[in-house]
């Protein structure tokens, strides 16, 4: 009898238990594990929201995704596992608002709609008729976002903004932040001169209409100041009671100014 090869033998036995019982421990440990993310008290489902009551449009965003499973069929509404910003990213995606998420020990989830005062209203460029959302109109806020869905008024009650911009929804920006310096400072100065806006179209220049229907061409790198002083001196001295028959001013070039009336 070969000695070496009984205690070889004998040495892969104890080694093949000991793999299998390491493997049994694994295993069971995994799957408690496992079960610990089912346990009832660690899954979110208390919603505290505005407007979250049956059949809502917030509850029928929110409720699939709390109900379902990640790739390892855990449950997505496990305390542990729970992303609220997924939640945000569902009620911005399906444009219901802005909104920001909290999950609160041991199963609550809060969902607030912080509010932003409209500055101007946004609607989709044109390109967006071949998707069929032409018609879409938002609110945007003073830090040019896309807040909330609007009418489309006969009349808007705040400017309406057009830019170069593709398909947008809520949550995106539509203004750089130079643009929205500009646009409040124009807007301010609008109002100084007691001239109200009823459209602002961002392209390569900058194109001011007025409820008085007549336009504003300002070039986009322009000194605002400047050039409303020389504004306000063109319509105060030169323009004066043509006001009414004006078409357009064009001040798109340094020191100088074009107008044109009816």
């Amino acid at each position: 009898m070969d000695i070496n090869r009984h205690y070889r033998k004998r040495k892969r036995a104890v080694f093949l238990k000991k793999l299998g019982l390491s493997a049994g421990i694994f295993f069971t440990l995994a799957l408690m594990l496992w079960g610990f993310f089912w346990i009832p008290y660690f899954r979110i489902t208390n919603i505290v929201a505005d407007d979250y009551v049956v059949g809502s449009e917030l509850e029928q965003t929110i409720s699939p995704y709390m109900v379902s499973v990640n790739k390892f069929w855990l449950p997505q509404n496990n305390y542990f596992l729970f992303d609220p910003e997924k939640v945000v990213s569902l009620i911005k995606d399906k444009e219901i608002g802005i909104a920001i998420a909290e999950k609160k020990f041991p199963k609550t989830l809060e969902v607030r709609f912080p509010e932003a005062e409209p500055w101007l209203i946004y609607c989709l460029h044109e390109s967006a008729a071949e998707a069929g959302h032409a018609d879409k109109c938002y609110y945007v806020s003073a830090l040019g976002i896309l807040i909330d869905s609007a009418p489309r008024f006969s009349e808007n009650p705040l400017p309406r903004i057009i830019t170069e911009s593709g398909d947008k929804k809520i949550g995106d920006s539509v203004l750089s932040d130079d643009e929205i310096l500009f646009l409040k400072t124009a807007i301010s100065e609008f109002k100084r001169i007691g001239i109200t806006i009823k459209e602002i179209v961002i392209a390569k220049d900058i194109r001011f209409s007025t409820k008085e229907n007549w336009y504003l061409l300002i070039d986009k790198d322009a000194d605002v100041k400047k050039t409303f002083a020389d504004f306000k001196l063109l319509l105060e001295q030169k323009i004066k009671d043509d006001r009414t028959d004006l078409i357009y001013i064009d001040m798109r070039f340094p020191d100088k100014a074009f107008y044109k009336l009816r």
